[in-house]
């Protein structure tokens, strides 16, 4: 596998950008941070073996990273770890106060050697790496096709942590969630607005059915406005006729919860961003 290496070069803006999240710009603190977008929950991943032919065991997700402080002078390890996801939720009191609070722990977290190559793994060792003089850098995670991701999503939760040679940067840009299936899952680029509802199996369905595309993340973040534009176009031209042909066979409309009436599926005629 042959390493990928992005360079930038806007060396002056990335110094100025990342120095507040410096300790000390002039010791000879060095770190390495995750390069991430400016969406709502940019450290939001999601993966699907769905729809990849049946021989592919494996594929190869792309990180991108940044160096913080003073670049390396020699090859420099990075390291990741696996980490426990969980959050707080707080209940509330009938005055809207919080009254009390419960540690949760998210369900289905992903199985080193089964769902992805553990990141100790020798196969990681050579591209966990920063060259000297590199600005940006490409890092792999190596996700595995395992049975239990035909009915499950499984979340990877991992960050960078120190090495031996590199300080885990902004904590803000260390943290990584990436959800790992083998069946339609909701992708983390999914935009409420942009689809006019949030995510449902049947929705998805459709929107491949009629488009033939995945509409996976990697898909849903090529598309520019005239794209969104186009394909919002196709979806209300088909489901129209769907709508009709299910109405001769006596059913009804295309539904999110074919159980619920209020779910009709509907998508909006402009996208404005």
């Amino acid at each position: 596998m042959i390493r990928k290496l992005i360079l930038s070069l806007c060396v002056g803006f990335c110094c100025l950008a990342c120095e507040e999240a410096l300790p000390d710009y002039n010791t000879t603190w060095s770190g390495v941070q995750f390069v991430l977008g400016q969406t709502l929950n940019p450290e939001r991943f999601s993966y699907s073996f769905i729809g990849k032919e049946d021989t592919r065991m494996m594929d190869t997700l792309w990180f991108t990273v940044r160096p913080q402080g003073l670049l390396p002078e020699r090859s420099s390890r990075i390291r990741l770890e696996q980490y426990e996801g969980k959050e707080w939720k707080y209940i509330y009191g009938e005055d809207g106060a919080i009254a009390d609070s419960v540690l949760r722990v998210f369900p289905h977290q992903a199985e080193a050697g089964v769902h992805y190559v553990a990141f100790d793994d020798e196969r990681m060792a050579e591209h966990l790496t920063l060259e000297p003089g590199e600005l940006e850098a490409q890092i792999p995670v190596i996700v595995m096709r395992d049975r239990s991701l035909q009915d499950t999503t499984y979340t990877l939760f991992f960050h960078i942590v120190d090495s031996e040679d590199l300080k885990a940067g902004d904590e803000k840009y260390c943290n990584i969630q990436l959800g790992i299936a083998d069946c339609l899952t909701r992708p983390a680029a999914w935009n409420n607005w942009f689809f006019a509802g949030t995510w449902s199996q049947t929705r998805h369905e459709f929107m491949i059915k009629v488009t033939g595309e995945d509409w996976d993340d990697e898909f849903i973040n090529t598309l520019d406005l005239d794209q969104k534009n186009y394909y919002l176009y196709v979806f209300n031209r088909e489901l129209k006729k769907e709508n009709a042909a299910r109405a001769e066979d006596g059913l009804p409309p295309l539904r999110d919860d074919p159980n619920d009436p209020n779910t009709d599926i509907i998508f909006p005629t402009v996208a404005n961003f």
